[in-house]
């Protein structure tokens, strides 16, 4: 995982000399923490350093030392989404599989648990004792009892007290319960193509259609996505104009990889953007009224004989309750968003 200090600078036209005047770092060691680790005259910023490059930049640590996705790698991922938006089952610039514009928690076919250890799949332990107690019964305890040295499988405890040994004889590699397992878990989607309907104008939509709809191919398309040309920062510009959760850093920083039961890095990315599109709609839907409600409660305050510290101090908490039913539409939007259609 390299860090993004070039990537940043060079997004900001900084050079390293303007660079160095503003943080105080020699250009030489500026210079030795853009290299990629093992290469001639690399250097690992101290702490202190991280932290000031990081408040130049206006980024967190973590983003700045390579955590996450950068804002780059996320701006190919959702103008693959645009261009594909029509298509049907394909792989994306990660290797993200895709349906019709629609992102998997788990991948498609829940695919990406098929490597994760049984063990780690929710449910393991009480499906595994009720396939051992049918594997038991079946043969009236002859496995078990060579290596429990007891015959008390019809006793509940049984099962807990010598889970590991039954495993061991009945289902020596796990794979007996793992299918039922994941069978049992539940592989949402989110339609991010849709999403991003919702977030970006029309015309801007089309104009990334157009652009790229010569590269019929996804190979091709992928690889003038990466080529990070001129294009493609034109159209960057347009989804970060419009989409506040790319310029969130902190948020950035935190997509994970997916591995074993975490969502898809993808699919963190539509959940966030879902909930960036119902947060817009609320906006949209509050600016609509004729009235500023905290405007309007003001106004009223202001007209009551009382004193002016009371008057603040209303005003405080009828705003403050003002904010709570805000998140609370919110949250009511985003979990009918999530009711089947």
């Amino acid at each position: 995982m390299g860090n993004r200090i070039k990537e940043l600078r060079k997004e900001k036209g900084v050079t390293l000399k303007t660079l160095s005047d503003a943080v105080g770092i020699a250009v030489s060691t500026l210079s030795g923490y853009e290299k990629e680790v093992g290469e001639k005259g690399y250097r690992n910023p101290k702490i202190e350093n991280w932290e000031k490059l990081a408040e130049f930049f206006k980024v967190p640590v973590e983003y700045l030392q390579g955590a996450g996705w950068s804002q780059d790698d996320v701006v190919e991922f959702l103008l693959f989404m645009i261009a594909n938006r029509y298509n049907n089952f394909f792989d994306g610039p990660f290797y993200v599989e895709v349906d019709n514009g629609k992102v998997f928690k788990y991948g498609f076919d829940k695919v990406d648990l098929y490597d994760v250890d049984p063990k780690d799949l929710p449910g393991y332990k009480e499906k595994m004792k009720e396939y051992l107690e049918e594997q038991v019964t079946i043969d009236e305890n002859e496995k078990g009892r060579k290596v429990t040295h007891s015959d008390d499988y019809l006793q509940d405890d049984y099962y807990d007290d010598y889970f590991d040994e039954l495993v061991g004889v009945y289902a020596p590699n796990d794979e007996v319960v793992r299918q039922s397992l994941i069978d049992e878990i539940d592989n949402p989607t989110i339609d991010l193509a849709s999403v991003l309907g919702g977030l970006l104008p029309g015309d801007e939509i089309r104009k990334i259609e157009t652009a790229y709809i010569e590269f019929v191919f996804e190979d091709k398309l992928l690889e003038e996505l990466h080529s990070r040309n001129e294009t493609f920062f034109a159209f960057k510009k347009i989804l970060v104009d419009n989409i506040k959760s790319l310029s969130d850093y902190a948020f950035l920083a935190s997509i994970g990889e997916g591995w074993g039961m975490q969502p898809s890095p993808e699919y963190v990315i539509a959940k966030r953007l879902s909930d960036e599109l119902q947060e817009k709609k609320f906006d949209s839907k509050m600016a609509s009224f004729k009235v500023d409600p905290y405007k309007a409660s003001k106004k009223n305050i202001d007209a009551m004989s009382i004193t002016s510290n009371d008057h603040k101090l209303l005003f405080e908490i009828v705003a403050h309750l003002l904010d709570e039913n805000k998140e609370l539409k919110k949250r009511v939007d985003q979990l009918e968003n999530k009711l089947p259609k």
